[in-house]
């Protein structure tokens, strides 16, 4: 009886644990997403479209800002794992080019996190998915 109970147990939790992994995969961040930040230098909170593609697995995206600083600029180095949404692109300041990096969590359809930029700047920024 308790090696029964054991393998029951035993099947019970890799039963959870393999739909778990299976409801993660299933995740799919494609779409375009808007929402704020705000920019060093200017009063109001700029607002942010970030459109997201997944091909073959694969994230691709562009960023886009109403500052025009984020021209459609392509997304690099994309990661996602564990609702957590990483990468970098680039934004003209009007005197050089800028790596602006962001890590954001994502709850259903909204994310939050913070970006960061190499000239050291950085502020949160939430986005939701746009229906």
């Amino acid at each position: 009886m308790k090696k029964l109970t054991s393998i029951l147990a035993f099947s019970a939790f890799m039963l959870v644990l393999l739909n778990g992994t299976v409801f993660c995969q299933q995740v799919n961040l494609t779409g375009t997403w808007v929402g704020e930040t705000m920019v060093p230098d200017e009063i109001e909170p700029d607002k942010v479209t970030l459109v997201l593609q997944k091909t073959s697995g694969e994230y691709t995206g562009k960023v886009t800002d109403a500052f025009g600083y984020a021209m459609e600029s392509e997304l690099e180095d994309i990661k996602f794992k564990d609702n957590q949404l990483t990468a970098h692109f680039f934004i003209f300041n009007g005197e050089a080019y800028v790596k602006i990096s962001f890590t954001l969590m994502v709850e259903g359809d909204s994310m939050k996190g913070e970006w960061k930029s190499d000239d050291g700047n950085s502020a949160p920024i939430t986005l939701e998915r746009k229906k």
